[in-house]
């Protein structure tokens, strides 16, 4: 048996995006979501996914203009996101975080969780990231160690950062779904004909248009995105592949289990 995890991540970037989510579980196949938990919008959708019954993790966030903390290290014009930008579109690296700095690092992970629980009432399902973490390996060890801590399965991509030796994620991730004005519904069942076995993630940014616009250019695309995740036919189609629809609750409750 395949099983498979659609996560929409940005959860919290505006309230529109927080509707189209919740309703991309609702109406479509979204299993969960990741929330950006410094967003003014972030208790708007901590309180629709409750209604909607949606598994909600941490979207971590050094980067969007939501991000703030106490050191310049982070937040839109702090030196990870630099690094970050300069890793992942460059291909350069420009250097290394000191170990003060990853200390630093693991108390901001820590206490966006910790912001998570009490905005939520509960730790956030899972962790994941916002921008590419993964061009970080001392980063990604921080994040697995905090996970571990927590106790938290986390998304991680074998493609990127290599094998996951510490803690429970998903056997593969895709992230190579993107809003299509036309076709996109072809383009999702392309990607669950790749070959696999276990648990997939397959992540996405379902939402409605923001009028106000948004920091980023993936405004309409969610709009698309959303269209396609919720079209009627799609969750049938996924089910006669024999793929079965799962959450990272699910994943969280099998734990060494035979299934994963």
């Amino acid at each position: 048996m395949r099983y498979l995890i659609v996560n929409a991540d940005d959860f919290g970037f505006s309230q529109p995006i927080n509707e189209g989510v919740c309703e991309a579980h609702q109406k479509g196949i979204v299993t969960d979501a990741s929330l950006l938990v410094s967003s003014p919008h972030a208790q708007h959708a901590v309180q629709l996914a409750q209604k909607a019954a949606l598994p909600v993790g941490l979207h971590i966030d050094f980067v969007t203009p939501f991000a703030h903390s106490s050191t310049p290290d982070f937040g839109p014009d702090g030196r990870l996101l630099q690094e970050l930008l300069n890793r992942e579109y460059k291909k350069e690296i420009k250097g290394l975080f000191t170990t003060d700095e990853l200390i630093k690092i693991r108390r901001e992970i820590r206490r966006q969780i910790e912001d998570y629980n009490q905005m939520a009432g509960r730790l956030p399902s899972h962790l994941d990231y916002h921008f590419g973490l993964h061009f970080f390996p001392d980063v990604m060890a921080i994040y697995l160690f905090v996970a571990e801590e927590y106790g938290l399965p986390v998304r991680w991509g074998v493609q990127y950062a290599g094998s996951n030796p510490l803690v429970l994620a998903p056997a593969q991730l895709c992230d190579r779904f993107r809003g299509l004005e036309q076709g996109g519904v072809d383009l999702f069942l392309s990607l669950l004909q790749e070959r696999w076995h276990g648990v997939l993630e397959i992540l996405c940014h379902p939402g409605h248009v923001t009028p106000e616009g948004l920091p980023d250019t993936y405004n309409h695309e969610r709009e698309y995105e959303l269209q396609t995740l919720t079209h009627p036919g799609l969750k049938a189609e996924i089910q006669a592949m024999g793929i079965e629809l799962v959450s990272y609750d699910w994943l969280n409750d099998h734990r060494g289990s035979d299934l994963l």
